[in-house]
């Protein structure tokens, strides 16, 4: 990142905006004390650690200048046109249609500042709280664990963007960074696609390792958010014996994790919200907000594609996750999956600005895919799926019953994925990538060639790093 964004970066960590902030949105303090000791009690620390999950939350302002958590943009909408469930009704942004290139700004510079801001925030924590000796030790060790849970995240995501993440051998990794960033080090090579692994990997054992099954809110991280984290990781590296882990720790999660799933799919979004018992970990908006539901309902600027909607033919989610809409004299999809009310007299519901980063279903088709990736029994893996569906509120599992190969079995839960999570966390972009590239293919046809799964470096980057070299 260039220096000017730097200092936006860290502007952005001051101190909170509204009082509807409250704790679990509080920021870091001001840019000067940002590296310096700001932490010297166990108080200070929350206070610099609620910074980081700001920077998870993408807090930011809108396009009023209201404090907004801005989690949709990078997310929910940008991985979901990449995936091809939604569009832009503004015109071709480039994210559907795959015509981004470096030199774009928008979704692919967007994501990148994303993660390095929460790679950047966590790496402040972690280096200003390791001295500090007047923090209970439980405490610190937790707090430490839920700075690298957040850093693992961002370089997770970092990875499975921008970099070669279907190959643990090549040199398109992702500049990785373990110490906050200053006029010496700003300035780093990319790492090796298996240096990234090993590393995201490394806080998310310290980061099980630290966190309790439970933390004081349900949008803090805890150890069922880092066993689900983990499994997202290692079913995209594919490597000998991780898609057994995945196993192992998904079934872990369900089994233990103390969550269950909702018994119907929409009161989580149109009801419940964080009181539900399948969401692991959820992003808080702030109570003042209206960003999401300004742009899904008041401009309706992010309708779901035709293939989504044929998709969903036949799917009682027809009648929920979107609702036709006259715009312009044509007839669209509006996203009203966070929505409960009219989408043609929109008035604000009170869950239209809730995020979901994860949720129990992820765990059930993690372990249901990992199964066919590693030809398993398929009748361990086809319970998991029917399962999900039926709290989906579908009732013909025929497709289901009928798969006899576990190609065609991963079919069918990957287009459950990509159900499930259309604009929600990104899980529906990754799990279509983990299919044979002929048959991705056929599901977004706008992805010709391999290389197009991964984005390219912004070009702000590559021009300001002189150590660091384009994706092909």
């Amino acid at each position: 990142m260039k220096n000017k964004n730097i200092k936006l970066t860290l502007a952005l960590f001051a101190v909170c905006l509204t009082a509807a902030c409250k704790k679990e949105l509080n920021v870091y303090p001001t840019t000067s004390e940002v590296d310096g000791n700001v932490i010297v009690d166990a108080k200070s620390a929350s206070t610099v650690l609620n910074g980081v999950y700001y920077r998870f939350a993408n807090g930011g302002v809108d396009n009023n200048s209201i404090p907004s958590v801005l989690w949709t943009n990078v997310n929910e909408i940008f991985p979901s046109e990449l995936s091809g469930a939604l569009t832009n009704s503004s015109g071709n942004d480039g994210n559907y249609s795959f015509t981004f290139t470096a030199l774009s700004t928008g979704g692919v510079t967007n994501k990148w500042n994303y993660g390095y801001a929460l790679v950047n925030a966590a790496n402040g924590f972690l280096k200003n709280v390791a001295p500090v000796t007047t923090i209970p030790a439980a405490t610190k060790t937790q707090m430490i664990a839920e700075a690298k849970f957040l850093r693992a995240f961002a370089n997770e995501e970092l990875l499975l963007y921008y970099g070669q993440y279907y190959d643990v051998n090549s040199k398109y990794g992702i500049i990785l960074r373990d110490e906050f960033v200053d006029a010496t080090n700003i300035n780093l090579p990319r790492s090796g696609v298996s240096a990234a692994y090993t590393s995201i990997l490394a806080d998310l054992d310290a980061a099980i390792a630290g966190l309790p099954a439970l933390n004081t809110q349900i949008y803090y991280a805890n150890v069922s958010a880092a066993k689900l984290l983990k499994a997202r990781v290692l079913i995209n590296r594919g490597s000998s014996g991780d898609y057994a882990q995945v196993v192992s720790l998904t079934n872990d999660v369900i089994t233990n994790g103390g969550f269950t799933l909702e018994a119907n799919l929409k009161d989580i979004f149109w009801t419940k919200g964080f009181a539900s018992k399948e969401v692991i970990l959820g992003v808080q908006p702030f109570s003042t907000e209206t960003y999401k539901f300004r742009q899904n309902q008041y401009y309706n600027q992010y309708p779901v594609s035709a293939s989504f909607i044929t998709l969903l033919a036949n799917d009682p989610r027809n009648q929920w996750v979107y609702q036709p809409y006259t715009l312009r004299g044509t007839v669209i999809g509006q996203l009203t999956k966070y929505y409960s009310g009219s989408p043609s007299v929109v008035v604000q519901t009170p869950l239209s600005e809730h995020c979901y980063a994860f949720r129990l279903t992820e765990a059930y088709l993690l372990e249901a895919e990992a199964i066919t990736l590693s030809n398993g029994d398929l009748s361990k893996a086809k319970p998991l799926l029917t399962t999900v569906m039926g709290h989906a509120g579908l009732t013909d599992y025929s497709a289901v019953n009928n798969a006899t190969t576990a190609a065609a079995l991963q079919v069918l839960i990957v287009q459950e994925e990509m159900k499930n999570f259309v604009a929600e966390n990104g899980a529906d972009w990754f799990a279509l990538r983990r299919l044979p590239f002929a048959t991705l293919k056929t599901m977004q046809p706008y992805i010709t060639t391999i290389n197009q799964l991964i984005l390219p470096i912004p070009n702000s980057e590559i021009t300001a790093n002189g150590q660091i070299f384009p994706n092909p």
